[in-house]
């Protein structure tokens, strides 16, 4: 395969994957909907892991043979940057995976949290010992077997979207808002083109190595595409009641007043849109406690003694 196609093809990679995270940091600092939060982080996640493990794995080959590195020199340290790698692959699943909750204003609970990084971390622990460790010199040997491993994450990749997918179809069709009916539909009509694209383009590249390059576009590059589907989707079609202009005028003539921080202005404008103490940690990636601390000091800023109050305070 001629370089400068795989140059090529990994640069537009590379812009199109950046370009969807920049989008979509946008739209989650612009709408302060919780699913964004989850949605930038699983698209940063594959991105990280698309980075480090897969390019970062070829990147490095390349650089080694150019030297007249051994070649088994040369594919342990591949394979020590692919396997260091899953733990971001195992974030952003989890992160997919909360996406579709949050798209119908639901969380994960933390049971399920616990259950699933504890399997997949215990797999993965479990991968490294029996499959990476080499009994006869009684160390580690990154050596792993790449059919292995591409049958492994197209299994694991496609139970996890597959599972993902198929609660937003269910979910769907119990949603009145005809546009957002849509707006969903073609989200997860999109991704489940991805699925199908990235596994069998990763199958197929054991045969053919131009199929890895369009592996690597579809797993990092594609997601550009729901991104841009769901900016235009919340332009035209998002209503958001604390962003009228009279709350924003009281909420600027608070934050003035009191002296309110950056992050204490998001967590009023989640509290004014309902939010529990857990959905505000969740939307925000902080702790509960440290949510329960910036309400304290709001109150203590401004004089309030409860939600209600301070609710009362911006005309809410």
């Amino acid at each position: 395969m001629h370089p400068r196609l795989s140059i090529f093809v990994i640069a537009f990679t590379l812009m199109a994957g950046a370009l969807a995270i920049f989008i979509c940091n946008r739209l989650m600092k612009k709408y302060l909907l919780a699913y964004l939060s989850s949605y930038f982080y699983f698209i940063i996640f594959t991105y990280v892991f698309g980075v480090y493990s897969i390019i970062g794995s070829q990147a490095i080959q390349f650089l080694l043979r150019d030297h007249k590195i051994a070649e088994e020199t040369v594919q342990s340290a591949a394979s020590f940057l692919l396997v260091l790698g899953i733990p971001f692959l195992i974030l952003a699943w989890y992160m997919f995976l909360r996406l579709t909750r949050e798209l119908f204003q639901k969380t994960l609970s933390a049971p399920f949290a616990l259950i699933y990084f504890t399997i997949t971390l215990l797999l993965f622990a479990s991968y490294i010992f029996f499959g990476v460790y080499d009994e006869s010199i009684g160390s580690i040997s990154f050596h792993p077997d790449l059919k292995e491993i591409i049958y492994i994450f197209s299994g694991i990749h496609t139970l996890v979207f597959v599972f993902g997918i198929l609660y937003l179809v269910v979910r769907t069709r119990k949603i009145k808002d005809i546009n957002r009916r849509k707006a969903y539909r073609w989200f997860y009509s999109i991704y489940g083109f991805i699925l199908v694209f990235t596994v069998v383009t990763l199958n197929l590249s054991l045969a053919n190595p131009f199929f890895g390059l369009l592996f690597v576009l579809g797993f990092m590059g594609f997601h550009v595409v729901p991104v841009l589907f769901l900016n235009i989707y919340l332009q035209n079609y998002y209503v958001d009641n604390v962003e009228d202009e009279s709350f924003l005028d009281k909420m600027n003539s608070i934050i003035e007043k009191y002296k309110i921080s950056n992050r204490e202005t998001e967590v009023i404008e989640l509290i004014c849109k309902g939010m529990t103490n857990q959905e505000i940690s969740d939307s925000l990636f902080i702790s509960v406690q440290t949510v329960k601390d910036h309400i304290y000091h709001i109150f203590l800023k401004t004089g309030v003694k409860n939600r209600v109050q301070l609710t009362n305070l911006l005309g809410k």
